[in-house]
C-alpha cells in the first residue's frame, strides 16, 4: 500500500478519537460516571483518559493511581500532535456536592501536567478548566456524577431518612469495663436486738420495704420479762430474716434492711484498664439488654489486684425507681479522655460502601456517598479525620436506604 495512504489513515484513526464530552472518569480506575447527561459520544485519548476538544487545543484527561493516591494527569494535543507540556499552564476548579469549590494545582512531569493534590472518591464532580498555551486561554466545562441518587420529598419522608449538619466539636475516648450492681455498705443494716430476749413478734417479711422507724419486731427481755420493740434505722427493703418467731435474739442479726436509692457499680478491671482509670472520670452504666443507662463517677480505684489479676472500681448510681438491682450484671462506658475534633457524625450514619466507610451528603434531593477516614469514636459519635467538611449535611437515619438506592441504580463507583 502506498506509503502517503497509510499515513493518512493513521492521523484519521487518531484525530477520530479526539469527540467533544462532558463526562470525565478514569479508564486506569474502572470508574463509570453514572446518572450524566451526555452530549457526545465518549472517547478515550492515546493515554486512556477522556478528552475536551476545541479547535486550538484538546486536552486529555486521565486520572491515575499512584503510591495509594489518585492525581490528575492532562495531556494536551494541538492538531493531533502532543505539545511541549512546558508550553501549557492549566487552572483547573473542582465543585463537589455541599463543598466549597478546590483549586486544583499542577505540576509538569514528562510530557503530562499533574495534579500536586490528590483527587479523593468520589469522582463525582463538575470542572472548570482554563488553558493558556503560547498566549491563548481556552476554557473547558464539564462534569460526572458517581455514587448519587436523587430522591423525591415523598420517598424520602417515606423512607425516614434525617439529616444533621457535621460539626466539630468533642468525644469521649471510653474503656468499657463488666461490672455487677451491688448495694452500698452504707445503705446496708444488720438489725440487732438491744438486749437478749425471745423474739415474741415479727411483723415484716423478706421483700418488704419499711420506712425509718417502723416496728420491725417486739423481743421480751429475758430479766426483766419487758417487751420492747426493735425499730428500723432506715428506710429501705427487708433483704434477709435470720430468726423466727419464738427463737432467742442474742448477738445474732434479726434481719436485714437495705436502702436502694442508691447504688453501687462493681467494676472489673484488667492491667491495661486499670492504667487509664482515675477518680472523678464520668461512666455511661447500661444493662446488658441495653433497656435503661444511666450516668455515674468513678469514686473508688482499689489499689491492690487479686488472684485474677483484676482491680476493683466502683461507680455510684442513683436508682430511685429501683431499676438497678444488686445482682444484676452490666457493662460501663467509663470516659477515659475528651479530644477536640473537627469534624464528627453519629455512629448510625456509617455506612460501608464499595469496601469503604463512608456517609451520604445531601443538597436538596440530590444524594451523594463520601467514603471517610474515622478517628475517634464512642457510642454516640464518630470523629472522621478527611472525606466530609464541617458544615455538610449528611444522613443520620436510614443511611441504608440512600446505600441501596444507588447500589440498585448502578450508580456506585466500580473498582
Amino acid at each position: 500500500m502506498n506509503k502517503n495512504i497509510i499515513a493518512l489513515l493513521v492521523s484519521l484513526s487518531f484525530a477520530s478519537s479526539f469527540v467533544s464530552t462532558d463526562v470525565f472518569a478514569s479508564a486506569e480506575h474502572g470508574e463509570s460516571g453514572h446518572k450524566e447527561t451526555e452530549q457526545y459520544e465518549q472517547k478515550q485519548g492515546p493515554h486512556g483518559g477522556f478528552l475536551l476538544t476545541d479547535s486550538k487545543l484538546t486536552l486529555e484527561l486521565k486520572l491515575q493511581e499512584f503510591a495509594g493516591n489518585v492525581e490528575l494527569r492532562v495531556y494536551g494535543y494541538k492538531q493531533n500532535k502532543p505539545i511541549n507540556i512546558n508550553d501549557l499552564n492549566i487552572t483547573m476548579s473542582l465543585k463537589r456536592l455541599v463543598e466549597a469549590p478546590q483549586n486544583i494545582q499542577f505540576a509538569a512531569e514528562g510530557d503530562y501536567l499533574v495534579s500536586t493534590q490528590s483527587i479523593n472518591e468520589p469522582h463525582s464532580f463538575a470542572l472548570t478548566v482554563t488553558a493558556n498555551y503560547k498566549g491563548e486561554s481556552i476554557s473547558y466545562e464539564y462534569d460526572q456524577h458517581e455514587g448519587q441518587t436523587t430522591l423525591t420529598e415523598r420517598a424520602i419522608e417515606r423512607a425516614g431518612i434525617k439529616t444533621e449538619i457535621a460539626q466539630s466539636g468533642e468525644v469521649d475516648i471510653t474503656d468499657t469495663l463488666f461490672g455487677v450492681i451491688a448495694p452500698t455498705q452504707h445503705g446496708t443494716v444488720e438489725v440487732m436486738a438491744p438486749y437478749t430476749g425471745l423474739i415474741s413478734d415479727i411483723f415484716v417479711s423478706i421483700g418488704q420495704n419499711v420506712k425509718k422507724g417502723d416496728v420491725l419486731a417486739n423481743v421480751t427481755n429475758r430479766e426483766t420479762l419487758q417487751n420492747y420493740p426493735i425499730k428500723s434505722p432506715i428506710s429501705g427493703v427487708v433483704t434477709e430474716q435470720y430468726l423466727k418467731r419464738g427463737e432467742l435474739a442474742s448477738t445474732s442479726a434479726l434481719m436485714q434492711v437495705v436502702n436502694l436509692d442508691k447504688v453501687w457499680v462493681e467494676l472489673s478491671a484488667f492491667p491495661e484498664n486499670i492504667e487509664k482509670l482515675a477518680i472523678g472520670q464520668s461512666a455511661k452504666v447500661y444493662d446488658l439488654h441495653h433497656h435503661l443507662n444511666t450516668q455515674g463517677k468513678v469514686f473508688f480505684i482499689a489499689p491492690m489486684m487479686t488472684g485474677g489479676h483484676i482491680a476493683r472500681a466502683r461507680i455510684e448510681l442513683n436508682n430511685p425507681d429501683g431499676h438497678w438491682r444488686p445482682g444484676m450484671h452490666i457493662n460501663s462506658d467509663v470516659s477515659v479522655a475528651k479530644i477536640n475534633v473537627s469534624v464528627r457524625v453519629k455512629p448510625q450514619a456509617i455506612q460501608e460502601f464499595n469496601g469503604q466507610p463512608s456517609v451520604f451528603v445531601r443538597k436538596n434531593n440530590v444524594f451523594e456517598v463520601r467514603p471517610v477516614t474515622l478517628g475517634a469514636k464512642n457510642s454516640e459519635w464518630v470523629e472522621v479525620l478527611a472525606g466530609l467538611n464541617a458544615g455538610s449535611e449528611y444522613v443520620t437515619d436510614n443511611s441504608y436506604v440512600i446505600k441501596a438506592d444507588i447500589l440498585k441504580s448502578g450508580a456506585s463507583h466500580a473498582h
